[in-house]
């Protein structure tokens, strides 16, 4: 993508669009997409700033999602007969194994989500970019039943040549650019290639509503309940201190 004031798609307001039509006439699309993610003990995490390393209470914190919050939302999500779809970090491929093997068992459609959130595609040399992008997607299908075909970004960030090497890499759409729209569109890459943007609402993200917004646990869940995307929805990561609401369909 070549720099410039805009995206790499045409200005679309939603009062001159035509209907959107799912299959089966369906009225709504919910995707669920819970973060699963690693946080090394040797680095500080994604938009933490420098500091002591270890921190042993905001690792702690974060790896409580992966040792109870997971599996206590694969039950939630086995409850109601819902399919997720993970936004990964490859490294729980390394380090958490058990958790591919749970989500494997559930048809979890698994999402490239860097190698680790500890760090992000903007903060690498540029020459790393393609070879995080690329070994993450390999790291997923080395242990999973497939290979992902879709992207989110540690942090939701990009550089001005992401989305060329998502489009190399296989990957068919991206969730970095979601929080522009309730619905998906389409993105021109190269001239000729095209990748789907598929929404993905960053004000109900758990990192937004406790760190930035100081919401209460209560105040997420009223939040969550409340705002109105008729398209698509996200859900808390399994590491938030907070009640899963149930999202009628």
């Amino acid at each position: 993508m070549k720099p410039g004031p805009y995206g790499p798609f045409p200005y679309s307001p939603i009062i001159r669009r035509p209907p959107l039509e799912w299959p089966g006439d369906a009225r709504v699309a919910l995707w669920v997409v819970p973060n699963v993610e690693f946080f090394s003990l040797e680095t500080r995490p994604g938009g933490l700033g420098p500091g002591k390393i270890p921190d042993i209470p905001i690792w702690a914190m974060r790896d409580y999602g992966n040792r109870i919050g997971v599996f206590r939302l694969m039950e939630v999500l086995d409850r109601y007969g819902v399919r997720a779809t993970v936004a990964l970090n490859s490294d729980i491929c390394i380090h958490h194994p058990e958790i591919i093997e749970e989500g494997d068992k559930r048809r979890w459609e698994w999402m490239g989500h860097n190698q680790s959130n500890s760090r992000r595609l903007n903060e690498v040399p540029a020459e790393e970019e393609r070879t995080i992008i690329r070994d993450t997607l390999d790291t997923i299908a080395s242990v999973s039943d497939t290979r992902p075909v879709g992207w989110l970004g540690a942090g939701l960030q990009e550089t001005w040549n992401t989305l060329d090497l998502l489009v190399e890499a296989g990957c068919e759409y991206v969730a970095d650019w979601g929080p522009n729209d309730d619905q998906p569109y389409t993105m021109t890459v190269g001239g000729d290639k095209t990748i789907v943007s598929l929404p993905y609402s960053y004000n109900i993200n758990d990192k937004q509503a406790f760190e930035s917004a100081n919401m209460t646990p209560a105040d997420f869940q009223d939040a969550i309940c409340r705002q109105s995307i008729p398209s698509i929805v996200k859900v808390p990561h399994p590491g938030a201190s907070c009640i899963l609401p149930s999202i009628p369909i």
